[in-house]
């Protein structure tokens, strides 16, 4: 058994669960979890995955029997992690690629800097037209917590995290769908050190439908409650509720103009 978990929740898209294994590197020392939601039109070939995944590791397969949402197949994923004794989880999302040494160097970030709990990276996302546009995360834990105040200072498909972390916060939250991961990290942030690397570690697909974009006003309902259970009663904190608030009930469009004119590059 490696020390790190790759957990990797998949619905019907066995493809892109091929492409995501493939492009991790063949020295790379990790096991992958992967966990079904439930797929029925397009469900995985395991053969094919073991075909495409070339690292030094292991593949385990874990089955919903039906499509019950992102937060619980990353749940039984992370008990299954929990369960066997792993030091690292690190996540990654279908279609998604990783540069071919990605988690063995944030195994060793964290091995060198112990007090650091969830670990991210700059991303780059890509859609069929090629590579489209980078996100540069805060670096320092003080400017994640700064960030963290207005929107999400961490791209999940990018982190690593360590168990003994999980242990003591429990899984990802359920009553925050569409924005588990937002509630899950500020746990992280609340308790402990947290940094990203400046490297782009990551390339994450750009996609629409994704469900980021097709359940966007829930999504803004969750993030303005998770705002508001971090809320440190600072004037920044307060306006960043108002424009969330303000952001949820304005249609995409609007919204995207409105920031056209204000010449606002990021208000979301």
């Amino acid at each position: 058994m490696n020390r790190c978990a790759l957990l990797i929740p998949h619905f019907n898209n066995p493809a892109g669960l091929c492409a995501s294994l493939a492009s991790i590197g063949t020295d790379e020392q990790i096991d992958v979890v992967i966990v079904d939601d439930g797929s029925v039109r397009r469900t995985i070939d395991e053969d094919a995955a073991r075909l495409a995944f070339k690292g030094r590791g292991e593949l385990k397969f874990y089955y919903l029997p039906h499509n019950c949402g992102i937060e619980y197949a990353l749940n039984t994923g992370l008990e299954a992690i929990l369960a066997a004794g792993y030091e690292y989880c690190a996540r990654l999302d279908c279609d998604d690629v990783v540069v071919p040494d990605r988690f063995a160097k944030q195994v060793k970030f964290l091995d060198a800097n112990s007090s650091v709990y969830l670990l991210g990276s700059a991303v780059t996302f890509f859609d069929a037209s090629g590579d489209r546009f980078t996100i540069n995360q805060p670096l320092t834990h003080e400017a994640i917590v700064w960030q963290m105040h207005n929107d999400n200072a961490f791209t999940h498909p990018t982190v690593m995290f360590r168990m003994a972390g999980v242990r003591e916060i429990g899984l990802y939250p359920t009553d925050c769908k569409a924005a588990e991961d937002f509630a899950y990290f500020w746990a992280f942030v609340a308790r402990y050190q947290t940094a990203n690397l400046a490297e782009v570690l990551t390339k994450s697909e750009y996609n629409d439908s994704g469900i980021s974009m097709s359940r966007r006003r829930q999504q803004q309902a969750m993030r303005i409650k998770i705002l508001a259970r971090y809320f440190d009663w600072k004037p920044k904190s307060a306006m960043n509720i108002a424009k969330a608030s303000i952001s949820a009930v304005l249609p995409v469009v609007v919204g995207r103009a409105i920031k056209r004119v204000l010449g606002v590059k990021k208000w979301n």
